[in-house]
């Protein structure tokens, strides 16, 4: 069993301190784009970012020309994919002020962007500062399997986001959504094995991560398409991508 199968629920007390500290620190965010020189993308670039998208591609995304997260691209310019925070970027005093004020939102009714959701690659970009993408397909599926892929994900929307990053559970995080897509797309054989990252917070939660970045090491993931600013990190995987 990998060691991603082999993970389990933390504590009570440890799930709940974890999911504070994930929404306060991820919020926070990176560097702004005077710093890193990397311009923020918006839904305006997502219209030349969709014309190379297919359904099934695992949309790779990030700040400072680092990619941390991952989403399913389902086509017509929609993903579907999982959220620790609403917001990023928003430093220090602005994730504390989100923390106090989210009771009050979810009182009144307010959409909380955060679990598993289903929204435009737009509509995300626009909310949510980024500067990097790349578009990683699974070479080889038919449109059954794609179709069974996309299904199994849009099944997931609703759901909470995994803030102890454990297999045995109705919770996810960004990258156990790929693991959902290719385990409903292909036999097991075939299922890519990732490779994955041990996560230790004394007393709190010792489990081991699929990292996005992961994606782009399993067999049979191409890059097809990214922006100018992946060539910063991600030279290497290249070679066949489209970039936009």
């Amino acid at each position: 069993m990998s060691a991603y199968k082999n993970t389990h629920k933390a504590s009570g007390p440890g799930q709940w301190l974890m999911r504070v500290l994930l929404k306060i620190m991820w919020s926070v965010g990176g560097k702004s784009d005077e710093v890193d020189g990397l311009p923020r993308l918006t839904s305006d670039d997502v219209s030349r970012a969709v014309t190379v998208l297919e359904p099934g591609d695992f949309v790779l995304l990030g700040n400072n020309g680092l990619c941390s997260h991952v989403a399913v691209y389902i086509g017509t310019g929609t993903i579907v994919h999982s959220m620790a925070t609403e917001k990023t970027m928003r430093g220090m005093s602005g994730s504390f002020w989100d923390a106090l004020w989210r009771p009050w939102r979810w009182f009144r009714g307010e959409m909380d962007h955060t679990g598993v959701i289903e929204e435009t690659l737009g509509g995300f970009l626009d909310r949510y500062e980024r500067d990097t993408w790349m578009a990683v397909r699974r070479m080889g599926l038919d449109a059954n399997q794609i179709r069974a892929g996309i299904a199994r994900v849009q099944g997931h929307v609703g759901k909470a986001y995994d803030y102890d990053f454990n297999a045995d559970d109705d919770e996810y995080y960004c990258t156990e959504l790929v693991v959902e897509y290719l385990d409903a797309a292909l036999p097991e054989e075939e299922r890519p094995k990732f490779e994955t990252k041990q996560v230790r917070v004394p007393g709190l939660i010792d489990t081991h991560v699929i990292e996005p970045v992961a994606v782009l090491e399993a067999d049979h993931m191409r890059v097809t398409a990214a922006n100018s600013a992946a060539k910063e990190r991600y030279a290497d995987h290249l070679e066949h991508a489209q970039v936009v």
